[in-house]
Order: structure tokens, then sequence, then C-alpha cells
């Protein structure tokens, strides 16, 4: 399928469902090929498959993102299969809304493992790739809650405020080698409609839904968004 991203290649975390799963298949429309990595195997399948049906290019790896040897297995296994790595969505990640005086350090590794371990491991792995190439991008998929925190959330908003952080200084650190990183950080986002129309897109009064998320990831990738880098969108 001919489109803005047409040849280029796309890892995606936490692809196996709702965001992860709407950005797959926006990449795919435009284009591009997708490596699609969660924790279960049959969710990235489905999504790898229902690419794969309309004639576009993806596989499905398994990948705990808070483990290092998976993560380098994913960026081995997409170079092996495509030669190259040109974006990376770091869109894995965990929701808690507990008060703080209920909340457990178990809670607390959960939510830095999945949500900042995990953006941390994947994008020191694939710097190498994205280096090489002329556009390479990296998307990390925070929250709302990193800018403005709410209530029972405490821990939840520390670590994607950390997640923001670590995409801005990252811009910096790696301006210099044409790669741009950007995070960004829906609210509410209704994630029970997997095919989107036009009658469920209508409107701006309505909750974001996932493809609405996915379209803003996708200008990221894309020429015209080449200026813009340490955002928070």
């Amino acid at each position: 399928m001919a489109g803005m991203l047409t040849d280029k290649v796309a890892i995606v975390t936490g692809g196996g469902r709702n965001i992860g799963r709407a950005i797959a298949y926006r990449l795919f429309e435009e284009g591009c090929n997708v490596v699609v990595c969660a924790r279960t195997q049959k969710e990235i399948d489905h999504t790898a498959g229902v690419i794969q049906e309309q004639g576009g290019r993806a596989f499905a790896v398994s990948c705990d993102v808070s483990k290092e040897e998976d993560v380098q297995r994913v960026l081995e296994a997409a170079v092996k299969f495509f030669g190259r790595v040109d974006f990376l969505i770091n869109n894995a990640g965990s929701y808690l809304c507990k008060p703080l005086a209920e909340s457990t350090n178990e809670d607390f590794d959960r939510l830095m493992n999945a949500n900042l371990r995990g953006a941390f491991l994947f994008s020191k792995a694939a710097l190498p790739e994205l280096k090489k190439v002329e556009s390479g991008r990296i998307v990390n998929m925070s929250s709302l809650f990193g800018v403005i925190p709410g209530s029972d959330v405490a821990l939840y908003a520390a670590v994607n405020a950390g997640l923001i952080g670590f995409t801005m200084a990252l811009a910096r650190e790696l301006h210099a080698d044409g790669v741009n990183v950007n995070a960004v950080c829906p609210g509410a986002v209704d994630s029970e409609t997997e095919i989107e129309t036009d009658e469920t897109r209508r409107g701006l009064g309505r909750i974001l839904r996932p493809r609405d998320v996915a379209d803003v990831v996708s200008y990221l990738l894309t020429d015209g968004s080449s200026q813009i880098t340490g955002a928070a969108i």
C-alpha cells in the first residue's frame, strides 16, 4: 500500500489491542511495515494477521518490555526480517488509579517497568538502527496525567511525567543524529470501538478514540513533522 511511510519499518510495543493496535493499523495504511510486540501472543497475532490479510507486511513477536533479552530479540527479528528500523513507538504501558495510601511497592514497580523501563530499554536498543536512517523517530506514549495530574493517580502521574522528561532530554541528545523524539499524551480514550467510521469520528465534543491517537502518531513519523522534536502533545 502506497502512503507517506511506504517501505519504512516501525516497531509498535503494546500493539495487541486498543491504542497500540490502532497505531499498527494506521501505519500500515501509510505503507509502513510493522513489527507488533506485546506479551499476549494471541492479540499480536490478530493485529499482524489483519495487516497481512490486507496485503501489508507485518509480524508479531511476544515481548515483555521490561526484560532486556526480550527487547533485544525484537530488534534482532525486525532487522533480520525487514533489514532496518525507522520508527519506534513505545506504546506498552500500565494504568493505575489508586490513592497513595493504598498503593504498594508492587504497584510502583509494575508501572515503572511497563511505562518507563520499557521505553528506556527499547530506545537504547533501537538507537544504532535509528541513527542509520535519515529520519529515525521515537514516539513515547505518555498520558495527560503526566502533565495535569488528577486525584488517585500519583504513581501513574509520576511515571508518565518521567516519560515526558525522558522524551525531552533524549530529543536534545539525538538532535544531531537526525532522530526526532516526541511524546503523545492523550486523556481518556474510548477503546471499545476498534473500527472507526465517518460517523463515529465526527465531532470535537466526543471522547477520544484509538484512531485519533494513531493519527497523531502517524503524523509525527512523516516528513511534515521533521521540525517537531522534544514535544509532549
